[in-house]
């Protein structure tokens, strides 16, 4: 098949059902948003890459139903910690937790790791792990303190 012809099956695009759908998944990874994540840095500098990132990343690949996004969550994680990538690791272990992986899930998938990527990138995953987890278990006691002051 040549090129020429592959314009003809290929799916046009509907932005809105993308953009609907990254919303949707965004939403189901609860890290987007007041206190987490935000795409509205990078508008400022460059539409072009967060249209990527919202259209294409979470719009088409996380919108594809195919996989269950817990377990598109185990990939990325695997992907990230190959990478060396400790700050999307963080954020990617919240989302996992959201997503429905457990913490010794999360753990085990890390640890998965060390033959095929090194003990270096995989402390470093269980680092940011260990953050995460000590992070939400904060946000956690600090909002049970707050609920218990308007209870008095």
């Amino acid at each position: 098949m040549s090129d020429a012809n592959v314009w003809d099956i290929v799916e046009r695009p509907d932005i809105d059902k993308r953009f609907e759908s990254a919303d949707k998944i965004r939403a189901k990874m609860g890290i987007y948003g007041p206190g987490g994540q935000t795409t509205a840095d990078f508008y400022e500098i460059s539409k072009v890459h967060t249209q990527g990132l919202m259209e294409w990343c979470f719009g088409m690949i996380w919108g594809d139903e195919t996989l269950d996004p817990k377990i598109k969550e185990v990939a990325v994680l695997a992907a990230m910690v190959a990478q060396d990538l400790d700050r999307e690791i963080y954020w990617h272990v919240r989302s996992g937790l959201n997503l429905g992986l457990t913490r010794e899930e999360i753990i085990a998938l890390i640890v998965q790791c060390t033959p095929y990527c090194g003990f270096p990138k995989v402390n470093h995953g269980l680092h940011a792990a260990m953050k995460a987890f000590a992070d939400i278990d904060a946000e956690k006691k600090s909002k049970s303190k707050k609920k218990k002051k308007k209870k008095k």
